[in-house]
């Protein structure tokens, strides 16, 4: 079968998740880098959201598709526990860092920084302002959870720490986000651990390298 193609921009934490996941695993894949709402992700998902990912004849989109593709397809080491509890467990901080997480920290915080609507396309502080308590909010909540074995879940790097990186690393282009991860020492001792795994320094968006 054809080499595995991972579709969307680098600048996008969930398709930053699925290279991590492709690296992770020693599954070697291309970059096929476009932007969401073009008639190329279009072809793939619905919404034209990112990522997609293309073997072969196959397609996927959502990045828990992907990255469960990416673990079950490919031989190398395991992304997530096989035991069903440390499974559901991994499970539930995927899902909860892909929906609460990534809306504070991603689609507010970041997202009023660099892709701000404003007409000059300044930062916009009405957003950042009443969004920066949130932030803060689930730093505490990850602090929290990375202390007992310094990881987000189980005792090993897997696929909810791959979820997690890409955006508090994200998180720390903004002063908040710094300032909201400095107030959640266990976190920033986790980031300042892992921030230099090959798998997310090697991908990391090409501004931020």
């Amino acid at each position: 079968m054809s080499k595995l193609e991972i579709i969307g921009s680098p600048f996008s934490n969930f398709v930053r998740t699925a290279r991590m996941a492709a690296r992770e695993k020693g599954v070697e894949y291309a970059l096929v880098d476009i932007l969401p709402r073009s008639e190329q992700a279009k072809a793939i998902h619905p919404g034209g959201m990112i990522p997609g990912m293309r073997h072969g004849d196959r397609t996927l989109f959502e990045s828990r598709a992907i990255t469960r593709y990416i673990d079950e397809a490919f031989d190398g080491p395991p992304l997530t526990p096989r035991d069903p509890w440390a499974a559901a467990q991994a499970e539930q901080w995927i899902s909860y860092v892909a929906t609460s997480v990534d809306r504070a920290i991603m689609r507010e915080l970041v997202h009023a920084y660099f892709f701000s609507r404003k007409p000059d396309r300044s930062p916009d502080r009405d957003i950042i302002d009443r969004v920066k308590g949130k932030v803060e909010y689930q730093m505490q909540v990850l602090g929290k959870a990375v202390e007992k074995t310094g990881y987000l879940s189980g005792e090993t790097f897997g696929l909810a720490d791959m979820y997690v990186l890409p955006i508090i690393g994200q998180s720390r282009a903004t002063p908040e986000g710094k300032e909201a991860m400095a107030k959640a020492p266990s976190l920033l001792a986790y980031y300042e651990k892992q921030k230099s795994r090959p798998s997310f320094a090697d991908t990391a968006p090409p501004k931020a390298k």
